[in-house]
């Protein structure tokens, strides 16, 4: 590991450019088809999943035709309020949102914010600003004191070729309630700070700003606001390629400052490692980073890839930039490795690797675990800003020995696993834990290896043609690898007095066996990616199996393809070890995002909706959890006036079966009993609990049994 102190520099050299604002991946991409073979499977559970239900079932926030990271890339666009606003004692405790949208398929794209009262309940929808101009991607957070949120986006105000960075507050504080927005004002204008020579390159062009809040060296009353933005512009150099450097403005404020809509007193700087990355000195490297803000501490955190190791390939490190200063003078600069080598496995009779050439089986690639589609992620401090978490994905990769290093992988493998990372302050290390799938110790920060989870060095089995097998994921919702860049995403929510963790992800494995025609894809899983939702109790220390939240198994989310799901960024403490999480997420109305290329251009819905997780879960760790039931398909479907839904419990327990209609709502409990082991069916005969006949249409029924869980569609057709 490196430790270096970087000195504040500014650079100034002349150019001028201007292109769409989506972010572009770095050359070729390295997904290659993969030979015929195929050994992976789907891995039951082997951690506790938390008991949870809903609170606040997926509501209804507005439309958009705009199908892509509506609450921008690297940060949470769902904050919390404190419970009380200051200074004049209003209630608070609700949650803003803040997103863009597109209402019509031709109208303009605008941010807007919602207000989630403290009930759950979605009060407010509206734009932030008055104008009819392309804005996007922004950044929310709340004022601890006050409860006021601050929204940054970017916006082409004026005839300049470049975005500007806009920014407004609601003074929620003066009357108790959500709407009051200041007009919105330049906060970086990027041809003006060119001007005045602040930016290190005439053309560079700082948008997709993130805004946090924190402490303030002032003082007493002050805070200090920050908005950091990400350079669009390519490097500065001979490779050209993107290496978004950062531009920091912040500014201290008190609640004086607020009455009187300030538009504050800002100070900018760039962070001198970020800009020799992109001004290519001493070569060109590129972050996938995230901010976040601990009372003085300012950081940025993730990974870069670019550097040249001595044998001249590429490889992925982990950073951290660390300011100790509420951002101002020098950032202290970390590093480790972000690659693990690995073993390469060969078939059971020992004649041919796993991962070789097609024509010269007995000549093995050079394979690594390496991060990968994880450019998407926020960031969270916990243990008193003493360590500093966020999330991604490590893959397995390889070197082909063509000469272009490694980096290759087979996407049809499904070989792409979650990590929770960490940056140890006070020990200047990185590490990480294992979370779905998880070896046999997740938390010794050597990533798990998919063909030995028991971690004994020896493949754990094989298939029928004596392959070795894994478990598959894929955390992406989208199953194209070329498309992965684009498509991945990682959240933290966190309740750091009671050491509460939740990590959200997407997992598209099941969907992506179906739209590959994969062996053993369930047609059901079309065009239906899970949200994966893994907590802690314990401030990052283990974490649990995740809930699975998906359309098939899930009532409430029927017919949904829920894409870019994101947490708040605060567990509200509901009592009794019970934790409030809140989600917003694009419930979109094909399968991939139209801005992307992929899916209709017919829009979809932006939801809120939350969840009580009881943090008080075992965290027992069982080598094997046995299928505790099964749950078959019910005949005749579709049915009139009955049908008969067969079941069986592998042991004797409790079993209930209830039935659902399309809005999640229960209409009938069928089973509701300790069955002994064995086959069991069950008659409905289209009557509600009340006795009532229901009418025609799809309806739902889902099993439990101990931890099995199993929903299924039925049609009743009169």
């Amino acid at each position: 590991m490196r430790r270096i102190t970087i000195i504040f520099v500014m650079l100034i050299l002349v150019g001028s450019l201007f292109a769409d604002e989506i972010m572009q991946p770095t050359g070729p991409s390295k997904a290659v088809e993969s030979p015929n073979i195929f050994s992976g499977y789907l891995k039951t559970s082997t951690r506790i999943v938390p008991n949870w239900s809903w609170v606040t079932t997926p509501s209804d926030i507005i439309s958009t035709y705009y199908d892509y990271q509506p609450g921008s890339y690297c940060s949470s666009p769902l904050r919390v309020q404190p419970e009380i606003s200051q200074p004049y004692n209003h209630p608070a405790g609700g949650s803003y949102l803040a997103f863009h949208t597109q209402e019509t398929s031709n109208s303009t794209r605008r941010v807007y914010y919602a207000y989630v009262d403290g009930s759950g309940t979605v009060t407010s929808v509206d734009p932030i600003s008055a104008w009819d101009l392309s804005e996007g991607y922004a950044g929310v957070d709340v004022d601890p004191v006050t409860g006021d949120p601050f929204v940054a986006f970017h916006v082409n105000m004026d005839e300049e070729a470049t975005y500007e960075d806009a920014f407004a507050y609601d003074l929620y504080h003066l009357m108790g309630t959500a709407g009051l927005w200041t007009t919105p004002f330049d906060v970086i204008d990027n041809s003006e700070l060119a001007d005045q020579g602040i930016l290190p390159y005439n053309d560079d062009e700082f948008i997709w700003p993130y805004t946090y809040v924190g402490e303030s060296p002032l003082g007493s009353d002050y805070r200090r606001v920050y908005i950091t933005a990400n350079n669009f512009t390519s490097a500065h150099g001979s490779q050209g390629d993107p290496a978004e450097n950062v531009l920091l403005a912040y500014a201290d404020f008190t609640n004086a400052d607020l009455d009187v809509q300030s538009t504050l007193e800002w100070t900018y700087r760039t962070v001198e490692q970020f800009d020799a990355w992109n001004a290519e000195n001493p070569e060109w490297i590129r972050p996938f980073k995230a901010m976040a803000v601990h009372e003085n501490i300012v950081a940025y955190i993730g990974y870069h890839t670019g550097e040249t190791a001595e044998d001249g390939y590429t490889y992925s490190t982990f950073f951290a930039l660390i300011n100790d200063n509420y951002g101002e003078g020098p950032f202290e600069y970390y590093e480790t490795p972000a690659t693990f080598p690995l073993e390469n496995p060969m078939n059971e009779a020992g004649t041919e690797y796993l991962y070789s050439d097609p024509n010269t089986p007995g000549t093995p690639y050079e394979l690594l675990q390496d991060i990968i589609h994880s450019g998407h992620m926020d960031a969270k401090f916990m243990e008193d800003g003493s360590k500093l978490y966020w999330m991604g994905s490590l893959g397995i990769t390889f070197d082909t020995l063509d000469g272009n290093g490694p980096g290759y992988y087979y996407p049809n493998w499904l070989q792409v696993y979650p990590k929770m990372f960490y940056f140890d302050l006070a020990n200047e290390e990185f590490g990480f834990y294992d979370m779905y799938i998880e070896g046999a110790n997740p938390a010794d920060d050597t990533p798990m290896v998919p063909w030995d989870l028991d971690e004994d060095g020896e493949v754990d089995s094989y298939d029928a043609d004596g392959y070795p097998e894994w478990p598959m994921s894929w955390t992406v919702y989208w199953h194209v690898g070329d498309d992965a860049f684009h498509e991945n995403y990682y959240h933290i929510a966190k309740n750091e007095e009671n050491g509460w963790m939740a990590a959200v992800w997407s997992d598209g494995s099941k969907a992506k066996l179906v739209a590959d025609e994969l062996p053993g894809a369930d047609p059901v899983w079309e065009a239906k990616p899970e949200i994966m939702i893994s907590v802690s109790k314990d401030s990052g220390a283990s974490w649990s199996e995740p809930i699975r939240l998906n359309a098939n198994d899930t009532p409430e989310l029927a017919g949904q393809i829920p894409e870019y799901i994101y947490p708040a960024d605060i567990i509200k403490d509901m009592g009794d070890n019970h934790g409030l999480l809140q989600l917003m997420y694009l419930d979109d109305n094909s399968w991939g995002s139209n801005i992307q290329g992929n899916g209709l251009a017919n829009g979809g819905t932006i939801k809120y909706a939350s969840l009580d997780i009881d943090f008080n879960y075992s965290s027992t760790e069982p080598s094997v959890v046995p299928v505790a039931a099964r749950l078959g398909q019910n005949y005749p479907n579709p049915f009139n006036p009955e049908t008969t839904i067969s079941y069986e419990m592998l042991q004797n327990g409790e079993v209930t079966i209830n039935v659902y209609n399309l809005k999640g709502q229960k209409v009938k409990t069928l089973v509701n009993d300790t069955k002994a082991a064995g086959e069991h069916t069950v008659v409905w005969n289209g009557k509600d609990d009340s006795g009532n006949n229901v009418s025609s249409g799809v309806y739902f029924y889902k099993m439990q049994a101990g931890r099995y869980t199993s929903t299924k569609k039925m049609i009743l057709m009169k």
